[in-house]
């Protein structure tokens, strides 16, 4: 489902929602499930310059290894400035914190800090 999105500072752009629950489960446990969502549905997104909502709404838990395949490919693949074509919605505590620990570990790759 595509929304438009206005920001002052910004032209008019087409706003991508992926809908993970609905898309991958409310249990994401399996990392290949997300590197293969990651090159099929989001990386095509940034590819034409959309932006991108990841709504977790109804997605229950996750680990590490989902989480780095999705959210860390991107941010290693981009680098930082991706960030301001993401937005994470929808997310529970849990699933925070893994997101922040995944940018995280993207950051640190991009900067050569953790090998690849």
């Amino acid at each position: 489902m595509a929304a438009i999105h206005r920001d002052a500072r910004k032209p008019l752009t087409l706003l991508i929602a992926l809908h993970i629950a609905q898309e991958l489960g409310i249990h994401l446990a399996d990392g290949e499930s997300a590197a293969r969502f990651r090159m099929a549905r989001i990386e095509p997104c940034l590819a034409i310059g959309r932006e991108i909502t990841l709504d977790f709404t109804g997605v229950r838990n996750a680990n590490s290894s989902f989480m780095n395949a999705l959210v860390a490919g991107v941010v290693e693949q981009h680098g930082e400035a991706v960030l301001d074509k993401i937005l994470f919605k929808g997310c529970n505590p849990v699933l925070r914190v893994l997101v922040e620990a995944a940018i995280d570990l993207g950051l640190q790759k991009t900067r050569g800090r953790i090998d690849a």
